[in-house]
């Protein structure tokens, strides 16, 4: 059993070392079209001092896999060969977007994340003019119903049926949304790897958010979203997802959604927390875009890796998120007692941002539909003002037409 370690500048790979034990190391640096891509890369950041270009090098955790270390090295170089092909390695420099270092603050967290931006939050400057704001629908079970088959790529149907992409942020649009999210929530390398689709994260996220900007823009004070979802990888220790990998791969799916037009990004349907510092530092790395970030409760009140509303508000906050929330989950009645602790124990300035499922999933003649009518999503949408809640949307199962309620129930 041998351990390797990943080098990267910045999101860049560059060298494999693995050992076994003290004395026993093997390393394999990547082709040389990888520090040519580092070399350009630090020309774009203005690294361009010696301080600032070693300030650029990462290292991952070291992470156990069977074989001799040169056998692991070999086959971690070649994988990392795989999955950083030509083509993602030049969406990573051509994107225009600058890259920066993420600045680091110590909090009283196990966690180092420090949120910095210096671009005003566009949710927060509309919450100006009045709210609650009214946020979107879904995006996957509404792609569903206009013919998105199990096992297909939702990203995809940016770039091959984007008429019925544009249609369902149209809908979201007439129904009253102020805020439409983008096609994108897979739109990592590693969950379009799922789909053979791992080349193609520039053109399919960017895809998305023109879409969204060319409908946003025909319309009145209407914002987009650049959505981004989990991995669908474990960190480690309980997965081989290293921290540096997880903002490298974040990274790499900002870069693309920065440039497109994005009035924010959303980071959205989390269930660990350090994911999302890995999201924050990926964003910050490329862009001065601000963020919102919402996690996902079950009905123990907890997300799958047991992290608190309490704890998500409190410590968002302290890495100064201004915009959190909750997403999903089972219904409005699990996120109003979600919502309710985060309203209890937010601190001074933060914004909260609610997109509840339209009730539950049944499965009734071969169809699967969500139970909550748009009455239930009206209550909804009333109660999480009533609570203070700043931003009201659906998720999973809902339409325009509980939009629409919901819009009527604000007023």
């Amino acid at each position: 059993m041998a351990e390797y370690q990943i080098t990267y500048w910045r999101t860049i790979p560059s060298l494999v070392t693995a050992r076994e034990g003290r004395h026993n190391r093997h390393k394999v640096e990547l082709p040389a079209r990888f520090q040519v891509a580092i070399d350009e890369a630090a020309m774009r950041a203005g690294a361009t001092d010696m301080n600032a270009y070693l300030d650029g090098w990462i290292r991952t955790d070291w992470q156990k896999q069977k074989g001799l270390p040169q056998e692991v090295a070999q086959a971690v170089a070649a994988q990392l060969e795989a999955d950083y092909p030509p083509g993602r390695i030049r969406s990573l420099l051509d994107s225009g977007a600058p890259t920066r270092r993420f600045r680091a603050e110590a909090h009283a967290t196990t966690s180092s994340a420090g949120w910095v931006t210096s671009r005003p939050h566009p949710l927060v400057e509309r919450l100006r003019q009045g709210g609650p704001l009214l946020g979107d629908g879904a995006m996957g079970t509404m792609l569903q119903d206009a013919g998105l088959t199990d096992g297909g790529a939702p990203e995809l149907w940016n770039v091959e049926q984007p008429a019925a992409v544009r249609a369902i942020y149209q809908g979201y649009v007439d129904a009253g949304s102020h805020i439409i999210s983008t096609n994108t929530f897979g739109g990592t390398s590693a969950r379009l790897k799922m789909h053979d689709l791992q080349d193609r994260v520039q053109d399919l996220n960017e895809a998305g958010v023109r879409l969204a900007r060319s409908v946003a823009d025909a319309a009145e004070d209407v914002l987009v979203a650049a959505s981004i979802g989990p991995s669908g990888e474990l960190l480690d220790p309980l997965g081989d997802l290293s921290m540096a990998a997880a903002t490298a791969l974040f990274a790499e799916q900002v870069v693309a959604l920065a440039q497109s037009g994005a009035d924010f990004i959303l980071i959205e349907t989390m269930s660990d927390l350090r994911e999302v510092e890995a999201a924050l530092q990926a964003v910050q790395q490329v862009t001065d875009l601000p963020v919102a970030v919402t996690l996902t409760f079950d009905t123990k009140l907890h997300t799958m890796m047991g992290v608190s509303p309490k704890q998500a508000v409190e410590t968002l906050s302290r890495w100064g998120v201004q915009v959190i929330g909750a997403n999903c989950g089972n219904g409005p009645l699990e996120i109003q007692a979600v919502m309710t602790e985060m309203a209890q124990h937010r601190a001074e300035g933060v914004v909260l941002y609610a997109q509840s499922n339209a009730g539950l999933p049944v499965f009734e003649k071969g169809v699967i539909y969500y139970d909550g009518t748009p009455d239930v999503m009206a209550d909804y949408a009333r109660q999480m003002r009533n609570l203070g809640v700043d931003i009201i949307g659906g998720c999973c199962g809902t339409t325009p037409a509980h939009l629409r309620a919901m819009r009527e129930a604000l007023k």
